[in-house]
């Protein structure tokens, strides 16, 4: 039986077929073998989509022509608020661009001699919010596809190196692409997978190419006497010198220098030389940063660099040279680094092989209220399933007050009712009262199935009229370990 796991990037998006046994999975991407470009262009007038490689390559000739929308980086948009694109025939929405991209790997799959993608596990960064969730499960259902589950990128890849790390305590996985970075701290222990800590961040390789832009903007207004800033270009040339760069960039991981050509920039032509230490000297900020960022998390769980045994690296933007350089040179993670062999295809491999563990993740951590004396009382242990059918906790006031605040927080495995110590408040909820004393609160939660912590709150004496509703998007989850991959 065929599982199939779907990496759904902001740059790009792969689709893997796992078969438990065999010896290779399958992957799925642009006909070359390639990731396939989360891009789309669409016809204004006939509302018909191209996407994928023909657009990325054909993306200045597509757009100079005027006739398609180029839609980009699509996951960035998805359930923030309706952006849309009209034309003559249909409306495009963020979900229909996104079910294109879903569309065409299921494609894929098919042509290859497997079935049309109809159920797969799909991969999200760390922080995702509830809203694109729902945006993307939406396009998932556009596309045909039923998700069986939505799985954080980073461990999804811990997942698919698995075998080789069984031996292992804590792992690192340190997953910088094109539109995030995410980071999780993960623990092997008693046949499970803990996500132990998770950190996220919107700058990635998009903002490594914005940033080079603008720099190569400057040397050539430099160049001409000229004072126009970046903005101030048409957006067509904007476009265009961010892809430019982008391609220069992925150059310089193994070339001292390479050059930035286009036939008109402002008019003009524009050749510029881009030398590899002047652009690391651009970038060294944003990978400073995201080092940090992976200390940060280690000490969110808490965990010393020492006591973390491997540190796996993948993502697109994890191939930046000076990244490698100052992960070989920085004594915290030089013993623990090790870049990813397939780091385009590891995240979809591993969301396969747990679609094809169905239910075999539970909650890692517990969720409570913080009680008026400061006490914590858990309404959702570890080891918990997701439930879509609410469950109800009553809190009352002790006091007169217009207004009720429950605070949710979050704590390690094992934190007993009353422990308050070293926990982290995740929601606020300030429900309007009627003010008198031992008034009842009822708090309502749950588990979504796109993993996401669902509460409302709302006073007795007022009922409907008083209804706070908040969701939560990064809770912690445990995985059993598959028997073999």
């Amino acid at each position: 039986m065929s599982f199939f796991g779907i990496d759904f990037g902001t740059t790009n998006s792969t689709a893997v077929n796992y078969i438990p046994g065999a010896t290779h999975a399958q992957r799925y991407g642009d006909d070359a073998g390639r990731p396939y470009p989360s891009i789309v262009a669409i016809d204004r007038a006939t509302g018909r989509a191209l996407s994928g490689r023909y657009v990325w390559e054909h993306h200045e000739e597509l757009t100079q022509n005027g006739r398609h929308y180029i839609v980009q980086s699509i996951k960035r948009v998805l359930g923030k608020g309706h952006q849309v694109w009209p034309t003559q025939e249909r409306q495009w929405t963020p979900e229909d661009v996104a079910a294109e991209i879903l569309k065409q790997l299921s494609e894929r799959a098919h042509k290859l001699g497997a079935s049309h993608i109809s159920r797969a596990a799909i991969t999200i960064p760390v922080d995702f919010p509830a809203p694109a969730r729902k945006a993307l499960r939406a396009a998932a259902t556009k596309a045909g596809i039923t998700v069986s589950t939505f799985i954080k990128e980073p461990t999804a890849a811990l997942i698919r190196h698995l075998p080789k790390l069984k031996h292992l305590h804590y792992v690192g996985v340190f997953d910088w692409g094109g539109g995030t970075l995410d980071i999780s701290i993960l623990e092997i222990s008693n046949n499970h997978i803990f996500e132990r800590a998770t950190m996220g961040k919107n700058s990635a390789g998009d903002d490594i190419d914005l940033d080079l832009a603008r720099a190569v903007h400057a040397r050539i207004m430099d160049q001409r006497g000229d004072s126009k800033k970046f903005e101030e270009m048409p957006p067509r040339d904007q476009d265009q010198l961010r892809t430019r760069c982008e391609i220069a960039k992925c150059s310089l991981s193994g070339r001292p220098s390479a050059w930035v050509l286009m036939q008109s920039y402002g008019g003009q032509e524009l050749a510029i030389e881009v030398e590899r230490q002047w652009f690391e000297s651009i970038i060294r900020r944003r990978v400073e940063d995201a080092i940090e960022l992976l200390a940060q998390t280690l000490s969110a769980v808490p965990l010393s660099c020492d006591e973390l045994d491997r540190l796996i690296v993948i993502g697109g933007s994890s191939k930046l040279r000076l990244l490698h350089e100052r992960m070989h040179t920085d004594p915290r993670f030089q013993a623990k680094f090790q870049p990813a062999e397939d780091a385009e295809w590891d995240v979809a491999h591993g969301a396969a092989i747990v679609d094809s563990l169905p239910g075999g993740y539970e909650t890692a951590e517990s969720i409570g209220i913080i009680l008026s004396d400061g006490t914590f009382y858990s309404i959702v242990g570890p080891h918990e399933k997701p439930y879509e059918s609410p469950r109800e906790a009553a809190v009352a006031l002790v006091e007169d007050a217009r207004q009720a605040n429950i605070i949710l927080a979050r704590a390690d495995q094992g934190r007993s009712n009353g422990d308050a110590s070293n926990i982290q408040r995740i929601l606020e909820l300030g429900v309007p009262t009627a003010g008198f004393d031992a008034e009842a609160i009822r708090v309502r939660y749950s588990i979504t199935p796109d993993l996401v912590f669902s509460v409302e709150a709302r006073s007795h004496a007022f009922g409907d009229e008083s209804n706070i509703v908040r969701e939560y998007g990064n809770l912690r989850f445990a995985y059993r370990m598959p028997e073999s991959t």
